[in-house]
């Protein structure tokens, strides 16, 4: 959380640490991109806000989010989502654009709910110029230490995505989540009945856990989706919604393998799948939020975390999103 000035020191330094040795980052880029980022949180969000950070590629993705009161009339340019030129000054629009020179990808989401500020540092997202994009938030009870929920996404002419959350939370639930997270590794692109197979076997010596897989064949303009336990799932396309049907049991335990369906829908040019761990609430919309999904995976992925996110446990969203006009 940022509040005080002096949480944008310690947001600083945990940047540091994790830009260091990341082969496409220019020294000292990061720390001040976070500055900024934090800055502008302590002056211009009430009650303050939070940013993200992780590792992404040769460089690291930090990801800026408040509850209010949004950006005033002028500081976006219309219509794109980005900041618009600076006018004299240290002021918001002077941050954003500190902040949007400085990435290689960037894009803002404000609302008179908040805002969101995605920033991803280093070279640009190799799966951007394809037909994919993707983004998730993963965080941890309280904000720190690991998370037992993990993701994965392996694109490709088809494209498999993953979630799983570890029981309970914690170091404990977080081997759990990484035993699944090799499995999908060995081999992702498959039937998502034979990966929850696979990883009932690798987390077994683990507490166990819920998953959620789906394989999209944009060919086929077909996505098939196995869910075990209380993974969260949908397709929102042509205007409607679908939901994922998850079915009742838990990974990796002595228990017999769970009966693991497929199901299987429709997925049409520009749809969007999101996957989402039981730390967000399961009626989760996005009411109240126009134009949202024309934005980058993470923010819309940030968004969902903020507004809807569980205070008692880690929780994790995913969004992907097939882009044609890249393919």
């Amino acid at each position: 959380m940022i509040g005080p000035e002096e949480d944008v020191g310690a947001l600083r330094r945990t940047v540091a640490r994790l830009a260091a040795g990341q082969a496409g980052l220019r020294p000292g880029v990061a720390e001040l991109v976070a500055t900024e980022l934090g800055t502008n949180l302590v002056r211009h969000a009430h009650p303050g806000g939070y940013v993200l950070v992780r590792t992404a590629g040769d460089g690291v993705e930090l990801i800026s989010v408040d509850h209010g009161p949004g950006m005033p009339a002028g500081a976006l340019a219309p219509g794109t989502g980005v900041a618009a030129p600076p006018a004299r000054g240290r002021g918001l629009n002077a941050g954003l654009n500190v902040v949007r020179r400085h990435a290689a990808e960037f894009d803002c989401y404000s609302s008179r709910l908040g805002t969101v500020v995605y920033a991803r540092l280093g070279t640009t997202d190799p799966d951007a110029a394809g037909g994919w994009r993707f983004g998730a938030v993963d965080v941890p009870l309280g904000g720190d230490g690991e998370s037992g929920d993990a993701w994965a996404v392996a694109p490709g002419r088809r494209l498999a995505a993953m979630v799983v959350d570890g029981l309970g939370h914690g170091p404990a639930a977080a081997v759990a989540a990484r035993a699944a997270v090799g499995a999908f590794a060995d081999d992702p692109v498959t039937e998502p009945a034979t990966l929850v197979k696979r990883a009932h076997e690798a987390m077994r010596g683990t507490r166990g856990g819920v998953l959620g897989t789906c394989l999209i064949d944009p060919e086929r303009g077909e996505l098939t989706y196995t869910g075990v336990g209380n993974i969260t799932g949908r397709v929102l396309t042509a205007g409607r919604g679908i939901h994922l049907l998850d079915r009742p049991g838990t990974l990796g335990t002595h228990l017999p393998l769970p009966t693991a369906h497929a199901q299987q829908c429709p997925w049409e040019p520009g749809s969007t799948l999101i996957l989402a761990s039981d730390g967000i609430r399961s009626g989760w919309h996005l009411d109240g939020h126009p134009r949202l999904l024309r934005h980058h995976p993470a923010v819309v992925a940030a968004v969902l975390h903020r507004d809807h996110g569980r205070p008692t446990d880690d929780a994790t969203v995913l969004v992907v999103r097939d882009n044609p006009s890249a393919a």
